[in-house]
């Protein structure tokens, strides 16, 4: 008898893969994208990195640390550097957009949300073009690609940061501070429903002490209007929306921070110039907003830098101490620009309000903690998932050997 040894290799290839189960092939495609989501875990959870302000270059933060993150270890003094410049860069762009779209005439937060994506494209292609930065492993990214996955990443970013930034007409500083703890919350719902997570009770538990602490302090707030609480919901689900199309889009690529602006702030600001034109050009043309840049420059090219500015020191935090400590600089930050508000803006926060923030944020930490314990449940699970079907594939090439 003649053996073939190539057909025999074909048959066995053609009843291992017969022999696979649905379900084997669901938690591979469940596991594709699992690194990803253990870098946004690390980076992306935090809810801090608010929508309209330091949030321009948010998509790059994430994508930076999906090549970047590591569960720290590096020198004490560069961990206590990165971690008050995150702390000063985070908290200045923050009061300073307020300043700008509560103080000055310029009052067009789409517009100022698209200086800080500008300003990274910009950076980004000069460092691109002077052969600082290598795109050598991304050249399978064309345009047809592009348009298919990276345009819908950047209409996600776009909304946003224009709803991010619109919401500081309708709260309070300080409030708003306090509804950006909401961003687990819409994260936790949009890749459970998409099934990019698994649901884990404890994680879903310490969400919804999140959202009583949110409803408290929203019962008790002064100036609470549905329109601004809407804005802010928008703005996190739509940032949660954007996660889960990245990981869908794009879960086998890895971009730096600098490549991340490279190929997505385009796509952002196409959605940003858009909205602008629809809801913001006419009267920026009637109140000359143009003027109003040219004599306060040194404002708007901070809000610009800012933007950078806090990405650039987020993945310094994450490197040097870890990405914990990334969320509790985040919380502070929070704190800081709540006593900000109250300082600067005479905003008010009442009792009832400070205990309901209190109870989010103890609802956060809950929620940190449960994820850590879910994903070292999925890791087991999915070591026990890979080693079932390892044995499957042996034991269909062993029935085909006999």
């Amino acid at each position: 008898r003649v053996a073939f040894p190539g057909r025999r290799a074909t048959v066995t290839r053609a009843r291992t893969r017969a022999t696979e189960t649905e379900a084997a092939r669901r938690t591979r495609r469940r596991h594709r994208g699992r690194e990803y989501r253990r870098a946004r875990d690390g980076a992306g959870d935090e809810g801090s990195k608010g929508n309209g302000e330091e949030g321009r270059g948010r998509t790059a933060v994430t994508m930076g640390a999906v090549a970047n993150a590591s569960p720290g270890g590096g020198s004490l003094l560069m961990a206590v550097v990165y971690g008050i410049a995150y702390l000063t860069a985070a908290s200045t762009i923050i009061l300073l957009n307020k300043h700008v779209l509560s103080v000055t005439p310029f009052h067009y937060p789409i517009a100022l949300a698209s200086l800080g994506v500008l300003f990274g494209w910009v950076a980004s292609v000069l460092l691109v073009h002077t052969g600082a930065i290598s795109l050598e492993k991304h050249k399978d990214i064309t345009l047809s690609s592009w348009l298919k996955n990276v345009l819908p990443i950047g209409f996600f970013t776009g909304v946003t940061l224009a709803t991010g930034n619109m919401a500081y007409f309708y709260l309070s500083l300080s409030f708003l501070q306090m509804a950006k703890a909401l961003s687990p919350v819409a994260l936790f719902f949009v890749l459970t429903i998409t099934g990019l997570d698994r649901f884990h009770m404890s994680v879903f538990i310490s969400v919804m002490v999140i959202v009583f602490g949110a409803a408290v302090a929203a019962y008790a707030e002064v100036h609470f209007t549905w329109i601004g609480i809407g804005l802010v919901v928008t703005a996190e689900s739509f940032e949660a929306l954007k996660s889960a199309a990245f990981q869908f889009l794009l879960a086998n690529k890895s971009f730096s921070m600098w490549e991340g602006m490279y190929f997505v702030s385009p796509a952002s600001l196409i959605f940003l110039g858009i909205a602008i034109y629809t809801m913001e050009l006419q009267e920026m043309i009637e109140e000359d907003a143009w003027g109003q840049i040219k004599a306060h420059p040194l404002i708007f090219i901070a809000c610009g830098t800012l933007g950078f500015a806090v990405n650039y020191c987020s993945l310094g935090v994450i490197k040097n101490a870890g990405s914990l400590t990334l969320k509790v600089l985040a919380q502070m930050k929070s704190v800081l620009i709540i006593f900000a508000g109250i300082a600067i803006y005479s905003d008010v926060v009442s009792l009832q309000t400070a205990l309901g923030y209190a109870t989010s944020i103890v609802g956060f930490g809950f929620y940190n903690y449960a994820k850590i314990k879910a994903r070292e449940e999925d890791d087991k699970l999915a070591a026990a998932e890979a080693g079932g079907e390892k044995g499957g594939e042996e034991a269909g090439y062993g029935s085909t050997k006999k």
